[in-house]
């Protein structure tokens, strides 16, 4: 909280009057005019230690946050000798507003100082173990919230929905969700982009448990944790290989038909071309760029071994775009 007063001097007999009254209001709970009487000393940088603790214990309780959290930062940085009751009571606004997480990261960065007082390191560990409990605690009730979404999701056929609830479960840890979103895997009737958000969300925790998988009329079996990510794919990074040019001498073309390239891949992952397909696919892509810009292009292969991957990569971005908004 910064001094709005500049070099203005508090005459004493005020600052004593705010202070009795601040502390007397304080003792009696009444948190408002406790406030209201400590403010005008921290503005005027006449607050002790007791009245920037009194200041911060009510706007606690009166729910403003923000402002505390303000002062309490300013507090912890210039008063070193006591930067652990300020911590506490920092921790305290964080808990107060549910910010598990923050209070975690928080004490991770504090717990790496090796001249913490053995009586605070205790207290703050407590606070740690309690934060972490009802972090994971909220965690999971989320959790079971979204799941249900997203059931509810699948049931109306609301695929932007489904993307939606998904990105926001796919914080969670996947092998808590296993046996339910597996099944989703087989399902014809649920859309390739889900089945490839599920597949990332699986191979980003690490599930080493294979997992089978129906998509475009194919069934396959998949260690979800041993899949690559899209953008270092083998076959991925030699299509782009093979567009460096494009990329040199239209910068713009290249980004749009990379785009196209990622879109096609993610509605099909993990299904990746094979080597065998990488020319067509590349012929495909420069050919579709150029009719984007309007620019003349001679094709380097027969239109009719082109036109079938044209057509796929032009429905995979319908369907990136339907799903993703974006």
């Amino acid at each position: 909280m910064e001094n709005k007063r500049g070099n203005l001097v508090m005459f004493p007999g005020w600052k004593s009057r705010l202070e009795q009254s601040g502390l007397a209001a304080l003792k009696e709970k009444r948190y408002k005019e406790a406030a209201e009487a400590f403010e005008p000393l921290v503005e005027y940088d006449q607050a002790g230690h007791d009245v920037i603790t009194g200041l911060l214990m009510s706007w606690i309780e009166l729910g403003h946050f923000d402002q505390a959290e303000e002062l309490c930062q300013e507090q912890m940085k210039e008063t070193i000798d006591q930067y652990y009751h300020y911590l506490h009571i920092y921790i305290t606004i964080l808990f107060q507003s549910s910010r598990y997480s923050d209070i975690i990261d928080l004490l991770d960065e504090v717990f790496e100082s090796e001249d913490i007082p053995h009586q605070s390191r205790t207290q703050l560990w407590q606070m740690y173990e309690v934060s972490r409990k009802l972090l994971e605690d909220s965690r999971k009730e989320q959790g079971k919230e979204l799941s249900l979404a997203f059931k509810e999701a699948l049931k109306s056929d609301e695929i932007h929905k489904q993307w939606q609830t998904l990105e926001t479960l796919k914080k969670q840890d996947p092998h808590d969700y296993l046996e339910e979103f597996t099944t989703y895997l087989r399902e014809p009737a649920v859309h390739p982009m889900i089945k490839s958000s599920i597949l990332e969300w699986f191979r980003d925790g690490r599930v080493d448990k294979e997992v089978a998988l129906t998509k475009f009329g194919m069934e396959i079996t998949v260690i979800p944790g041993d899949l690559s990510m899209l953008q270092h794919d083998y076959i991925m990074k030699q299509i782009q290989m093979r567009l460096g040019r494009m990329e040199q001498k239209n910068p713009t073309m290249y980004e749009m038909v990379n785009n196209l390239l990622f879109h096609y891949c993610y509605v099909r992952y993990p299904l990746f071309p094979d080597e065998e397909e990488v020319p067509l696919l590349v012929e495909a892509l420069k050919q579709l760029g150029h009719e984007y810009l309007q620019l003349p292009y001679q094709p380097d292969s027969p239109a009719e071994d082109v036109a079938r991957y044209k057509t796929d990569i032009e429905l995979c971005e319908q369907h990136y775009v339907l799903v993703t908004g974006s």
